[in-house]
């Protein structure tokens, strides 16, 4: 087990070396780790972050539209 301060290490180094995340980024995350409870930033970019990429690594922006379907959870507030 990883004590704090070796985590905070452990997640600037995923976040700089896998993700490619400047200081400012980098900033960004560790607070919503912290806020989440002191979750690893390795975790929280692989359940709660979603970048759709082509084959070349560029964004696909057709992919996003893909996926987030505006009809998929329509909510009649009427109904109340």
């Amino acid at each position: 087990m990883n004590t704090p301060s070796n985590q905070v290490f452990a997640d600037i180094d995923f976040l700089v070396d896998e993700m490619g995340m400047d200081a400012d980024s980098c900033d960004d995350i560790l607070r919503a780790c912290d806020d989440l409870g002191g979750i690893s930033a390795e975790y929280f970019c692989e359940e709660f972050v979603f970048i759709c990429e082509d084959e070349d690594g560029n964004e696909d922006v057709d992919a996003l539209h893909r996926i987030h379907d505006e009809d998929y959870l329509r909510i009649n507030w009427g109904l109340s």
